[in-house]
Parts: C-alpha cells; structure tokens; sequence
C-alpha cells in the first residue's frame, strides 16, 4: 500500500503552520478585545474549554479514550506537560502582553528564533549555514519593523518581556511535540492538551477571583459568538502545531511562524488602525521572502528521499 512521501507530508505542514502563524496573529487581538469583557484566566479557560468540547464533537471519529487508560506514563507526562507550558503559563502572558503592549510589538517578540534554538538543544537538529543565514535575514526583518520603536526610546516595556516569555515557552511546548512517542495521535493529543489548559486556568481563575463561572448576564450575543469563534481557533491550533511540528523541522518552523509578525501588523492595522510604517512593510517582506527560500529549500531536499514501501 502506498503512503504519502516526505516532500508531500512537509508541505502539508508548511501550510499548517502558516495556517497556525495567521491564527496567532489575530489571537493577540482577541485577547485585547477579551480582556475587556473578561479577566485574564476566564477567558482562556472559557476558550480551552469551547475548544475541548469542539474538538470531541467534530473529532470523535479520530479519537480512541481508551488510549489514555493504557498510554504510557511518558507519553501522558509530557501531554500534560506541554499543556501547562502552553496553554496556561504561555497563553496567561501572552494574553497579559496583549493588554500592555501594540499588537505588533507583542507578535515581534514572539518571533525570536527560540524555536530553532531549542530544536537545535533538545532535537539535535543540525543547523545548516543556510538555515542559519535564512534565521538571520528573517531575525533582520524584524529589527527593522522594530528600529521605529528603538529611535523613541522603546527598551523593553513589561508587556514585550510578558510577550517574550510566552514565546519561549510557546517554542518549548511546540519542539517538545517531537518528544511524543505516537501512542496517542494529534487529535488525542489535541484534546488532552486542551483539557489541560481548561482546568488549568479554572483552577487559577477561581483562586485569583473567587467565582466559580464568569459573569455572562452582560454578554451580549455577538460576544458569545466571538468565544465560540476563538474556541474553534484554539482547537485548529492544537491540531496545526501537533501536525505541523510532526512533519517540520524545528529550525525550519522558526521561520515560518516569523509570519505572525507579518499577520500581527496586518490585524493590528485593520482592527485597530495601528498604522503600518514603511519600516514595518520592508521588515515583513524579508520575513517573507526567508520563509519562501527556506520553503523551497527544504521541500526540495525532501524530493529526492524515497519513501520505503508499505507491505
């Protein structure tokens, strides 16, 4: 029987990730617009659990529970671990540099390649003079968006150090999805993930607050639809960083998500009316201009691997 070869199986995770890059781009905006209406940890737990109820709904098909009983420990520990690195600690600061900082500014220091840096440490994948140069020229584009920030006295404000944390432990969540053994599949391990990040900020929300459920009675139905609307990009990120990371490289990926900068400015510009700068339109187009050679470079390596039959 055939299967799909490594060139396919890598595109289709280069779209998956860029897919995943224009999601977090329009996720910093959401979280601004939530925090108005919700507290920090209310509104990721109201999203995980949308995301977690959604994810068994449309996927039932593709999920198999039994296999949480008989996983092993290694596989569920680091489930449950990438969900609090993820879905608790990063989404908590990421959401909080939202609040504090422009959209763009947060989605730049998201961009770092910490990505590479641990796919490198603890994947021990080899970084190439030209995947380091690609790094490089995609790490210019964005101190070029940032130079108008550094001539007015920009430093590091609290919600770009906020933004900069979560981005690493975002990175870390994301290479640590290499370490899965395959016993549960990116759905199962979507969901999993998920119902962390659910009880997790609810177990924090009802310390910090003290409610045990949101206040809704203010909510108008438009609000109601943006939660169930972000619930289901919450579970499309789930599926898109396991299948993604499954199929691409680390060092690889780190470029490619360099596109939430170039989404950030975007929806930070047409929500928001942030205005795009000139340095802003050259640093994006050289981000984009990495992803594409380093793409291309890749998918063309993968083109020459010959998949073994399948009996």
């Amino acid at each position: 029987m055939a299967t799909s070869s490594p060139k396919s199986k890598f595109g289709s995770g280069v779209l998956a990730l860029v897919v995943l890059a224009a999601i977090y781009g329009l996720t910093a905006v959401m979280s601004r617009y939530f925090s108005l209406q919700t507290s920090l940890f209310e509104q990721w737990y109201l999203r995980f659990g949308v995301a977690s109820v959604l994810t068994a709904l449309v996927f039932y098909r593709k999920i198999e529970y039994k296999k949480f009983l008989h996983a092993s420990s290694h596989e569920l520990n680091l489930m449950v671990l990438r969900g609090v690195i993820g879905l608790i600690l990063a989404a908590g600061l990421y959401a909080l540099a939202s609040q504090q900082e422009k959209i763009g500014i947060v989605s730049l220091m998201q961009i770092l390649p910490l990505t590479a840096v641990f796919g490198v440490l603890i994947m021990h994948e080899k970084l190439t003079r030209q995947r380091a140069l690609l790094l490089t020229m995609s790490l210019i584009g964005a101190i070029i968006v940032l130079t108008p920030k550094l001539s007015a006295g920009f430093g590091f404000s609290s919600g770009a150090i906020w933004s900069l944390i979560s981005g690493a432990l975002f990175a870390l969540t994301f290479v640590l999805r290499k370490k899965q053994t395959g016993e549960l599949n990116n759905y199962e391990l979507t969901l999993g993930t998920l119902v962390v990040g659910a009880i997790g900020n609810y177990v924090l929300s009802l310390i910090m607050y003290h409610r045990a459920f949101v206040d809704v009675t203010q909510w108008s139905p438009t609000l109601g639809l943006l939660f169930l609307g972000a619930g289901l990009l919450s579970a499309l990120m789930g599926l898109l960083s396991s299948y993604g990371f499954e199929h691409v490289p680390a060092i690889t990926a780190s470029v490619i998500l360099d596109l939430e900068l170039v989404f950030g400015i975007i929806f930070g510009f047409l929500i928001y009316r942030e205005v795009l700068s000139g340095y802003e339109i050259v640093g994006a187009s050289i981000i984009l201009a990495a992803i594409v050679i380093m793409s291309y470079a890749e998918n063309k390596k993968r083109a020459y691997i010959v998949p073994a039959p399948i009996d």
